[in-house]
């Protein structure tokens, strides 16, 4: 088997990760969505199990719809990671014995999908709930938002840098 092929079924391992992650978490949400939002969204929009420092309260989001809107908007895109990233495996498939430009244009969405999936995890989870939101102060186990966002966000990061450096000479299969 050649390195092409070799790092073209890389790259199609690499995508699994937001393409999975996003559409089962789809499900996972639409399973649970109230609970979620009452047990996890809105008490930590409303940063409920923080230390309650009053020069930070004023971030809390306590309205009854927040946590709805929230987890709406992290379905929403995390949905979307799930089939930019499905959508640019069933292209990578089927160009994996074609031109690097055909098979290019899937590693392409498989990074959307991925990027998608860093913007909820790294992004949302880990800055925005993490530090703005004050997650890391939570009463009972800190860092558990944090950390568990960056074990989803970490290998879809590894898979937008796999992606990004699979390259070939144009000329090879």
């Amino acid at each position: 088997m050649s390195e092409v092929k070799v790092s073209r079924f890389v790259c199609l391992v690499m995508a699994l990760f937001p393409a999975l992650w996003g559409l089962f978490s789809f499900l996972n949400n639409l399973a649970g969505f109230s609970g979620t939002v009452q047990y996890a969204v809105a008490p930590l929009l409303s940063m409920e199990n923080t230390a309650n420092n009053s020069w930070l309260m004023w971030r809390a989001i306590d309205l009854p719809w927040a946590g709805y809107v929230g987890l709406a908007l992290i379905t929403a895109m995390e949905t979307l990671g799930g089939i930019f990233a499905s959508l640019g495996l069933i292209v990578m498939v089927k160009n994996f014995n074609k031109s690097y430009l055909l098979f290019s244009k899937g590693k392409a969405l498989a990074m959307l999908g991925a990027s998608c999936a860093v913007l909820v995890w790294g992004v949302g989870f880990m800055v925005v709930a993490g530090d703005w939101f004050m997650a890391w102060q939570a009463k009972v186990n800190p860092l558990n938002t944090q950390l568990g966002a960056m074990i989803y966000a970490l290998p879809c990061i590894t898979a937008i840098i796999v992606l990004l450096a699979q390259k070939e000479n144009h000329q090879q299969r």
